[in-house]
């Protein structure tokens, strides 16, 4: 049995969501504050029996996008797969088709709702001829938590992540229709379990949190694995064994008891007693060791001593060890625990979050690569990018935060076999943090990967990483094997795609028989460019979360002729060491037509490698260096999301860079422009209509 999904409406940051998961190991990607915390806390009140049976919610926990929360449920729902036969899997079998047999999907949740008392007044209301919202606001200003009630069923068919079927069952606020309580609609919100069967009994389910105290843990006598796996095994010890080892521990006890130094310790308390109370109410009092003498107690004594692989010959206490090691030690415990122990429970499940906290990245990757698919259910949350490369992204659930809410994605949705099989090949460390980013750039070489994030960091005076746009070098022009899980069915985030079209920098004869070698290879990129912009744009069609955006010849040939012939030219002194050769290439990079400039650049980056030239020209961008257009749009298509102060930090960075600039034009109306006082929207304003012609002007006026 394992758990196949959970639906959460209305719980803190989570308004209305459903997640997937699979049997075996689970990720759950996301950032800072998108939830994952919240969704591990939605799963222990199911399933944690170290969590109160019954909890108490508060207004506090109604998500903040209801506006007001009076009326509303707070629904946590866990769905499962693989019932086993067992009375107690069955227990929580769905029986939608009404026969009772044998059933492999289960369900369990929690409701907070109102009492029958409340929902039946709202039901009546709903009735009445010339309802209206006003009147039923004040209904619900009467509501109080008091008047809520928590209640746990199991068979449940219902899905409230969907907005139709919560609106039917618990009601529609804007239309005023609240369903009748007496009608129970047990097929719907399940029924109670027999009284005889308690869900934490039949199910496991540990918790390790990020900074958790593993040490206090492996001393618990409840908590401890270790002591879990020995429990028991006393009563396989062979009986002459046992007597052996009993027999040796009695007569230790007796041996440290008659030890002199002891004798005379117990003589002196006792003379201390005596010279204090007197003889008549002194107690008598004696001292002998009790090295416990029965088998469990001695295994109970056991402790694990460790020692790092790179100290061979030494072992010390678990205290002694970083806490990614006790991490790990405890880790494989849990694991062992629930394969060789926790063997009569129908499930046990694994929590952990962010593993990373205190995990090398290396060990991240191998374990989690190891981890055994066996009864354990284990889910992740990470946003670690080591752990997101090794984790299927079939079993990959994605957090990203919304306006008051979280919003989940699940990136292999829909997608065939050979599709995954692809995207999860691309997907290494590097790479995989597209999948943490609010808007992703992918292109396809190191010049831009280069080259885009400084251009927009020094022109803007922000960085693609502040805005939370990752820029990802496919290496190739394979985009489609990456581009793929951003869809409205997957990855609801604004993917920009950067390519050449490649087109012939120099003229080419009309008949391609007459073509030179460099005309030849020309012609051929230019062919491979037109059949990629054909290929990409029928790949992006239809879908809103895909845009392309071409390079008119190459990148280094589009940003040259933007005008931007001084960052090259200011590199030739680390390119050449003599000045002719310096001379010439600075004729050629200046000139104004781009078949002799743009083979000059093409020939430069030849000779010294793209990356290597790109590196050299980072150096010399600065906030006047032009963006590209199709560069500017693409950025824009990626950052849709980017708020307001970061538009007014990019504003004020900017007049700051034309008022250090003696040489630039715009300088007076810079200094002139005041921003005290106003308010961002103000500054936006004036800004634009100030300065019509500068990049960030027409970057914003693309988002």
């Amino acid at each position: 049995m394992h758990i196949s999904s959970l639906s959460i409406r209305n719980f803190r940051n989570f308004k209305n969501v459903k997640l997937n998961f699979k049997n075996g190991i689970n990720t759950i990607i996301g950032e800072n504050g998108s939830g994952k915390t919240n969704l591990f806390y939605a799963l222990r009140i199911l399933l944690d029996d170290t969590l109160p049976r019954y909890i108490n919610f508060y207004s506090s926990d109604f998500n903040r996008a209801l506006g007001s929360w009076a009326g509303h449920w707070i629904i946590i729902s866990i769905a499962f797969d693989e019932l086993e036969a067992s009375e107690e899997a069955q227990a929580l079998a769905v029986q939608s088709s009404g026969h009772m047999d044998t059933e492999t999907k289960g369900s369990y949740a929690v409701y907070f709702r109102p009492k029958y008392q409340f929902r039946k007044e709202l039901f009546d209301y709903s009735q009445t001829a010339g309802k209206n919202t006003t009147d039923l606001q004040l209904i619900l200003d009467k509501l109080t938590l008091e008047d809520y009630e928590t209640v746990y069923l199991s068979r449940g068919s219902a899905d409230f992540s969907v907005d139709a079927t919560y609106n039917q069952y618990v009601g529609n606020f804007e239309k005023v229709e609240f369903p009748d309580p007496d009608n129970k609609e047990e097929l719907i919100f399940g029924t109670w379990l027999p009284k005889e069967i308690n869900i934490h009994n039949e199910v496991s389910c540990t918790f390790i949190k990020a900074l958790r105290d593993v040490e206090s843990d492996l001393r618990s006598y409840a908590n401890n694995p270790l002591l879990n796996l020995l429990r028991g095994k006393e009563k396989t010890v062979e009986v002459a064994k046992q007597t052996e080892i009993i027999e040796s521990i009695d007569k230790l006890n007796e041996q440290i008891s008659s030890l002199d130094e002891v004798k005379e310790i117990k003589r002196g308390i006792d003379k201390s007693i005596k010279e204090a109370v007197g003889t008549t109410y002194a107690p008598n009092i004696d001292i002998k060791s009790e090295l416990p003498n029965e088998m469990e107690k001695l295994f109970q004594s056991l402790k694990l001593w460790v020692g790092d692989p790179d100290d061979e010959g030494y072992k010390g206490r678990i205290w002694e060890l970083s806490l990614g090691g006790a991490n790990l030690i405890y880790l494989s415990l849990k694991l062992l625990e629930y394969e060789k122990v926790k063997t009569d429970r129908i499930a046990n499940f694994l929590l952990i979050e962010e593993p990373e906290a205190h995990i090398h990245t290396h060990i991240q990757k191998t374990l989690f690569n190891n981890l055994k698919e066996n009864k354990t259910q284990v889910i992740i949350s990470t946003h670690s990018t080591h752990i997101s490369s090794v984790s299927k992204i079939s079993s990959v659930n994605i957090l990203s935060r919304g306006e008051r809410q979280a919003l989940v994605f699940h990136p292999s949705n829909n997608l065939e076999p050979d599709e995954i099989v692809r995207v999860e090949r691309y997907l290494d460390a590097v790479r995989s943090n597209l999948l943490f980013a609010k808007g992703i750039i992918l292109v396809e070489g190191d010049a831009e990967q280069i080259l885009i994030p400084e251009m927009f960091k020094k022109v803007f005076g922000l960085s693609l990483d502040e805005i939370g746009i990752s820029l990802i070098n496919i290496g190739s022009t394979g985009f489609e094997n990456v581009a793929s899980i951003f869809h409205f069915d997957r990855i609801q985030k604004n993917c920009a795609i950067l390519t050449d079209l490649d087109k012939s920098i120099v003229t080419l004869p009309a008949n391609p028989i007459d073509d030179d070698d460099y005309q030849k290879h020309c012609r051929a990129s230019e062919k491979s460019g037109a059949e990629r912009k054909v290929r990409l744009t029928d790949f992006c069609n239809g879908n809103d979360f895909l845009k392309p955006f071409y390079a008119k010849n190459t990148f280094e040939v589009d940003f040259l002729m933007k005008g931007n012939s001084y960052e090259f030219v200011q590199c030739l002194e680390k390119i050449y060491s003599r000045e002719a050769d310096r001379t010439k290439a600075k004729v050629k990079l200046e000139d104004a037509s781009v078949e002799i400039a743009g083979v000059e650049v093409l020939r430069i980056a030849d000779k010294q490698g793209k990356g290597w030239l790109a590196l050299l020209v980072a150096e010399q961008i600065f906030y006047n260096t032009y963006i590209p257009s199709y560069i500017l749009k693409a950025i824009a298509f990626a950052s849709a999301h980017i708020n307001q102060s970061s538009k007014v930090k990019a504003i004020i960075y900017r007049l700051n860079s034309i008022r250090n600039n003696e040489n630039d034009d715009l300088q007076d109306e810079a200094k002139k422009f005041k921003t005290r006082g106003k308010s961002e929207e103000e500054i936006l304003k004036t800004f634009c209509d100030t300065f019509t012609e500068d990049q960030l002007t027409k970057f914003l006026a693309l988002i």
